[in-house]
């Protein structure tokens, strides 16, 4: 009994906890202008460097490779010889050839002179003929002399005939015969594999002693005095640009002057992209290397800005937090394209309204704020 006595006298005397009433704290922030400005703004693209040309050749006769003249690196000047093919088998052929237009000539002046011999002796005949006509048919030895006459005028034609014929059939052996020769020179001429523009080879895959297939290609040459940037861009970004534009291509931190060479106007069907090519003089650079470019949008002139971060992003939806006098207004806006730190508002902002610059994250409306010392941006 006597300690229950005792816990409650000290509950009844213990001494009462002071209960201190704290006020909520103020938040600082740092707050910007909405301000105009003109705008500038590009957009990054990367892609891979390749040479302006590429060319895989090929023969276009077979053979076996008798020479090798280049090897992978080598710089070669339009015409070079680059690769060559036996070339005995091609070269008979064209002396073959050549023969046989030799005698099919030889023949054709021949038969020229026989046809012209054969047409002065057929008008003398004619001419020998209408004269006995002349003389009448009144005697017996006037008919068989005029018979005579008329057999003798009918071979004559008739060998003037054969002999017109030989030449027109000759003739046309003759065109048959130089068609082939023709062929026979250039498929000579096809044993050699002749560079077709100046370059730098890039791959040779035969060996001297292999047999070639006119199929098969046998060389790469490149042409890597211009290198070209392909990269493809969305609609915006390709009205913007021209053909023959000059643009800044940046490759392994050096910058190069380039030119927009193609532009597709009709986007891919599959990327809804529009592919464009860019290119750079190739001295000091590889194909392969990655080249990125700063392509330039259309200009906006006088619009409303502000920094990036003063912009809210919830469910979709953009806000700002405006100052009015040391509380918080909380506005949605309607935002543009960004261009670096800026970004340009289309709807919710008046020029010259101060809003909260960055940390928007953790405001609501109508919280309690204090600025900064000198939290005005620029």
């Amino acid at each position: 009994m006597t300690t229950i006595v005792v816990v409650v006298l000290i509950f009844v005397t213990r001494p009462q906890a002071n209960v201190e009433m704290r006020q909520p704290g103020i938040t600082r922030v740092e707050v910007t202008e909405v301000v105009r400005r003109d705008l500038l703004p590009s957009v990054t693209s990367t892609g891979v460097l390749r040479p302006r040309q590429v060319a895989s050749l090929r023969f276009e006769v077979a053979g076996e490779l008798s020479a090798r003249e280049v090897e992978p690196g080598e710089a070669v000047s339009e015409g070079a010889l680059l690769l060559r093919l036996d070339n005995e088998d091609y070269r008979d052929t064209v002396n073959e050839t050549e023969s046989q237009l030799a005698e099919t000539r030889a023949t054709l002046e021949r038969d020229g002179a026989l046809l012209k011999l054969a047409r002065e002796n057929r008008q003398l005949a004619e001419r020998e003929y209408q004269r006995l006509e002349q003389l009448g048919k009144g005697s017996l030895a006037s008919v068989s002399t005029r018979e005579s006459a008329r057999q003798q005028l009918i071979n004559l034609q008739s060998e003037e005939a054969r002999l017109a014929f030989s030449q027109q059939s000759g003739q046309a052996r003759l065109a048959r015969q130089q068609a082939a020769h023709n062929r026979a020179r250039r498929n000579l001429e096809r044993t050699r594999l002749l560079a077709p523009f100046s370059g730098r080879i890039n791959r040779v895959m035969v060996e001297v002693g292999d047999y070639v297939q006119g199929s098969s290609p046998v060389l790469e040459l490149i042409d890597d005095a211009a290198l070209e940037l392909d990269v493809a861009v969305s609609g915006d970004v390709a009205a913007a640009l021209t053909l023959g534009q000059a643009l800044k291509v940046n490759v392994d931190g050096r910058q190069v002057d380039g030119e927009l060479v193609a532009l597709q106007i009709d986007p891919d069907p599959q990327t809804h992209t529009h592919p464009l090519r860019i290119r750079i003089p190739g001295q000091g650079l590889l194909p392969g290397q990655l080249g990125r470019v700063d392509l330039p949008l259309r200009p906006r002139r006088g619009v409303l800005v502000v920094p990036a971060a003063a912009v809210l992003r919830e469910e979709g939806k953009y806000f700002v937090f405006l100052v009015r006098g040391n509380r918080l207004q909380r506005r949605q806006v309607v935002p543009g394209l960004r261009h670096g730190e800026w970004l340009l508002l289309q709807q919710g902002v008046e020029q010259g309204d101060i809003l909260v610059a960055r940390d928007v994250e953790v405001l609501s409306q109508d919280t309690e704020v204090q600025v900064e010392p000198n939290g005005k941006l620029p």
